[in-house]
């Protein structure tokens, strides 16, 4: 392309001038510079085009056009001047003549890269997405460094289900490119959707190395970690989140959230209460406080926050399986329509069709309308295991009984020596739904006693354990040691107190590792009904790591394995577990809970039998149930007899007493 060379200072001047104010978006300055271009070259192709260009910026798209138009005109084989007519079309949002001109120019030139990835745009306008992404592929292949079409290419095939795609090619580019923000950002968001924990939190922890006051990538760390179970580094996560400036309302929520799940109450309250300053109706703000309420028994201030919510989000999940879970399952109508509705649609992510679906499934149960109650849980339980076979977990029976095996085989004969002035530890292990809830309540409310719910510490070390067993590493005193000392620095602050509780049912796996680090170690045992048991367990909504609770069958082997292990700790460590009969310790509270109160080293204190009124945090199922008065509660399973045949059978082929939960060879 040829200007006279007369005006060429003067024009390459004023064609500067305008580059630099169109590139600072000042385009009445950039036109002025154009327009004297075009005086002194009223034929020059690419100064037709620029101001074409700035023109269509400006939302002066007809005009624009017809300059972009010129300027091909006066050089058909120039293919920038092409690139800039398609952009003034596409400003003018005419998306097919913008997609036409792209073809033609992609006809000449094929391996024009940004060509390819501008008629992906227009593509994508004229809703044309299967060619968009062959676009973008073909963009991508010719320039694997560059950003936007790689961004592009993933963010469409991440929204229409080809995820794989999208994370290869995000991988790819960020190979070159490891510190770009925007495609970590949606590698991360697409590591959300496959829900791959691990590695969204290894991919955000790399973004977070290579951005120091970047925040986001400590939202995804935090989420990772959630997810994974790890909830007190998910709220050191989020607090570093926060630290760096994303501080609004609904993080302060979120925040509070965490919180509540790693069992610090303070931390929530203070949260909520600085969120509450931005806006006290906000949903999230209300949902989280009507959670807090719960936990600490306050029942209509929590009933109170959630119908504060609904009002504001007619179809907040949680708010109303929180309303289920403070009325025993009863809801409005108007409520189970909407958690039906929830439930039923496809397109909702799991983590609210499940919660919905047993919602309406409580409801059912709280009508007793068995038949559609159980119909309604197994749905409930459908959607959970889908949500777990994406995410890579099943229930092995065959693993458990491995795991059982090994336990038992293991030699626990060499237990270290604990340090004068500890606290003692108070174990509270057995099948969850047996009623550990209520021995710690009753122990909770006992002035030398701090209740900590249930704790993932213990369950991170027996972890660790089984893997260095696996590789044939034997963990030395000293290594002992560091395990126990870490157990307790996790431990939240117990000041002034003798006794501390862990109620985390799954300990009794680690019941011998348990003695091994902590030969003071308090064992209660909690054993009931296991039909009831079963029952209750196939009911709830239990976490992503409780894989065993979709089947009937499931829940009856793992009961068996359970049933066995136990057997043979109290074997090993004769007159070291204190065992519990569920329905005798409920029925003879008034004589029963002394006796066990002494059996933990504990002085006898009235206020124990006065445990629902404390003012203690009960974060677990049954936190409505356990304020009320101790009775013996069952018979909810004769009423789902015929169901929970296929429970029953698998509990007598193990062994177990159908009465106590018990083994019938013991």
């Amino acid at each position: 392309m040829m200007r006279a060379t007369m005006s060429t200072l003067t024009l390459d001047q004023a064609l500067d001038r305008g580059l630099r104010a169109q590139s600072a978006r000042d385009f009445a300055v950039a036109e002025q510079a154009y327009r004297e271009a075009l005086s002194i070259a009223p034929n020059d192709p690419e100064t037709n085009s620029l101001l074409g260009l700035v023109l269509a910026q400006a939302g002066r798209l007809e005009e624009g056009v017809v300059l972009l138009q010129r300027a091909v005109e006066l050089d058909p084989d120039e293919s920038a001047l092409q690139m800039n007519l398609a952009g003034g079309l596409a400003e003018a949002q005419r998306w097919r003549d913008a997609q036409q001109v792209l073809l033609a120019l992609i006809e000449r030139w094929p391996v024009q890269g940004p060509a390819w990835t501008r008629l992906g745009d227009a593509c994508l306008a004229l809703e044309e997405r299967e060619a968009a992404l062959l676009a973008w592929r073909r963009a991508h292949e010719l320039d694997v460094d560059a950003v936007e079409p790689a961004r592009k290419l993933a963010t469409l095939a991440r929204e229409t289900g080809q995820r794989d795609e999208a994370v290869a090619v995000l991988e790819q580019t960020l190979s070159l490119r490891p510190t770009e923000p925007t495609l970590l950002a949606v590698l991360c968001e697409v590591l959300v959707d496959q829900r791959a924990w691990g590695r969204l939190q290894a991919a955000a922890q790399s973004w977070a190395g290579g951005a120091r006051n970047e925040p986001l990538p400590w939202y995804f760390i935090a989420q990772s970690l959630f997810e994974q179970g790890r909830h007190r580094e998910a709220v050191e996560a989020f607090a570093n989140y926060l630290s760096l400036g994303a501080h609004g309302v609904a993080d302060l929520a979120a925040f509070a959230g965490l919180c509540l799940h790693a069992h610090d109450y303070s931390g929530a309250e203070a949260a909520l209460a600085a969120a509450r300053e931005i806006d006290a109706q906000h949903p999230e703000v209300l949902a989280k406080s009507a959670l807090l309420h719960m936990y600490f028994g306050r029942f209509e201030e929590a009933k109170s926050a959630c119908l504060a919510c609904l009002e504001r989000e007619p179809l907040h999940v949680p708010v109303h399986t929180l309303l289920s879970r403070l009325s025993r399952g009863e809801l409005s109508t108007e409520s189970l329509q909407r958690m039906e509705q929830v439930a039923g649609t496809v397109a909702a992510p799991f983590d609210l069709r499940i919660p919905a679906a047993f919602a309406v499934a409580h409801a059912f149960d709280a009508m007793d309308d068995t038949d559609s109650a159980f119909v309604a849980y197994a749905r409930a339980h459908a959607l959970s295991a889908e949500r777990d076979r994406l995410e890579g977990r099943v229930y092995d029976r065959s693993l458990v009984e491995s795991r059982t095996r090994r336990l038992m085989e293991l030699d626990w004969d060499a237990p270290l020596v604990e340090q004068a002035g500890e606290a003692r530890l108070i174990f509270v292990v057995g099948m969850p739904r047996s009623g550990t809830t209520l021995i710690e309540a009753m122990l909770g409310a006992h002035p030398q006693v701090q209740a900590n719910g249930e704790l993932l510490g213990m369950q991170a070390l027996l972890a660790q354990f089984e893997t260095e067993d696996r590789a044939a590493r034997r963990i030395d005193t000293a290594g002992l040691q560091a395990m126990a000392a870490h157990y307790r620095a996790e431990l939240p602050r117990a000041t002034g107190k003798s006794h501390v509780t862990d109620k985390h049912p799954l300990n009794f796996l680690a019941v011998g590792l348990i003695l091994t680090l902590f030969p003071n170690a308090v064992i209660v045992h909690t054993r009931r009904d296991p039909l009831e048991t079963g029952w209750s367990v196939y009911r709830q909504e239990f976490s992503k790591r409780w894989s065993f609770t979709h089947q009937l069958e499931d829940i009856g082997h793992f009961y068996g394995e359970y049933v066995r292990l136990m057997d043979h700790w109290e074997r090993l460590f004769p007159g070291r577990i204190v065992t519990v009969q569920y329905e005798q310790f409920a029925g003879e509270f008034a004589a029963a809970a002394p006796a066990l109160v002494r059996s933990c080293g504990l002085d006898w204190d009235e206020r124990c039998l006065a445990f629902a009124g404390a003012p203690q945090p009960i974060a677990t199922f049954s936190t409505v149930e356990v304020r009320r008065p101790v009775s013996v509660r069952r018979g909810r399973a004769a009423l789902y007899a015929t169901h929970l045949e296929p429970l029953r059978q698998i509990l007598e082929a193990a062994g177990v007493d159908l009465q106590t939960g018990a083994s019938v060879n013991a």
